[in-house]
């Protein structure tokens, strides 16, 4: 299905500021959130509903495949929690990412963008009714969510191996023996189930029926395809990782990932049978985005401890497609890879400029959210050449 933008509300009340103290925005440009000064109320529009759980982000609006709910307000103030340092003493040139600030706040949908460096917050800018509290749909940069969620199942024992086939947890779907059961949790990872599905397409037919899981199984296949890019495989992995832990994706995905990096979606959708949605339909912070693209940097250790097996991270490096999208991407199990002058680069990407840019070698992390949301045409809302970005602003700020 065409991921139709709906508008957001149309006042802003207040928009957030940074706590980190940062160039302000040329006069005469369009307003957005600048990176400097207090905390303020969020922008007018947002729903807060208090401190998010398993039983109250779920809620689905309509039978749509895709999620059209507005961005949301996380109601828990992480400010105390982050180490801030200027630009300068983190090795990197203050004016070139105020310049990189400025040419985000041309993209009308943009609505914040973080850059952290040896785990420091170093630099954070929000536009229009961006806020550091707005929640937004992260769309497919929550397939990297469900990967590392997979590698931690395949840890503590819960699914047997990446080369299990889906029949041994989704037996009512998937048969032993037929081409559909053999469908493995690692092809599922790596989109190349061979299931036919059409990104943007295929969701049209299987938001009409009343069990999303068996109809994305039913779909015709062919073992000896390859790459083909498919929310369809992830939505099946979520069904696997709750048939495989014996609860919901959401509440494992609290326990073994979102407690321990102290963060939790404000929204998460369920299909018609209760599975949460597999790669798409989180909302989640800028800032939480980038405590999870800092979990990866820093080899899944999160403050000292292990959360995420050293394992699934390497996979998260290791190519499994190549040339799948525009030139210079490939595919990486759950993530994709790129470069930036030279310098590897691993992506969580959603749609409309959803991204958790990992850079190993320069010990950055950078994410942007976009709006999706809007009431613009797709043009007014282009999506962020992230490679280009970063390529243009964020490398050569390094010292």
């Amino acid at each position: 299905m065409k991921r139709t933008r709906m508008p957001l509300a149309a006042t802003v009340a207040a928009l957030l500021a940074s706590t980190v103290a940062l160039a302000a925005c040329d006069a005469d440009a369009e307003p957005d959130a600048g990176a400097d000064g207090p905390a303020a109320e969020a922008p007018a529009g947002l729903t807060e509903a208090g401190p998010p759980t398993c039983d109250t982000i779920w809620q689905r609006r309509g039978a749509s495949f895709y999620d059209r709910a507005e961005p949301m307000v996380d109601s828990h103030d992480d400010r105390a929690e982050w180490t801030v340092a200027p630009p300068a003493a983190a090795g990197l040139d203050t004016a070139a990412l105020a310049a990189g600030g400025d040419a985000l706040a041309e993209h009308r949908g943009m609505r914040a963008v973080v850059v952290l460096r040896g785990g420091k917050l170093v630099y954070e800018r929000y536009f229009r009714d961006g806020a550091a509290n707005q929640s937004n749909n992260v769309h497919s940069a929550s397939k990297s969510i469900l990967q590392a969620l997979t590698g931690i199942a395949v840890a503590d024992g819960k699914i047997k191996s990446l080369d299990a086939p889906i029949s041994t947890y989704l037996p009512q779907y998937a048969a032993a023996g037929t081409p559909t059961g053999a469908i493995t949790v690692r092809r599922l990872l790596g989109m190349s189930s061979g299931l036919d599905w059409r990104e943007d397409e295929t969701e049209e037919r299987i938001e009409e029926s009343d069990d999303w899981v068996g109809a994305i199984l039913g779909l015709a296949e062919n073992p000896a395809a390859g790459f083909n890019y498919s929310t369809g495989n992830t939505h099946v992995l979520s069904a696997v990782l709750q048939a495989a832990t014996g609860t919901t994706t959401c509440a494992y995905a609290r326990e073994k990932l979102f407690t321990p990096l102290g963060i939790m979606p404000e929204r998460w959708t369920r299909d018609p049978q209760g599975v949460y949605a597999g790669g798409y339909n989180m909302y989640l912070t800028a800032r939480e985005l980038a405590r999870f693209g800092q979990l990866y940097l820093a080899g899944g250790v999160w403050q000292g401890k292990r959360v995420v097996p050293a394992a699934t991270v390497t996979q998260s490096r290791t190519i499994t497609a190549e040339r799948v999208r525009q030139p210079g991407y490939r595919y990486a199990s759950g993530w994709w890879a790129t470069d930036a002058a030279g310098h590897a680069v691993n992506l969580a990407w959603g749609f409309g400029g959803q991204y958790v840019a990992v850079i190993p070698d320069l010990d950055l992390v950078v994410t942007t959210t976009q709006n999706t949301q809007g009431d613009g045409d797709r043009a007014e809302y282009r999506e962020l050449d992230i490679r280009d970005f970063l390529t243009r602003y964020v490398v050569p700020a390094v010292r």
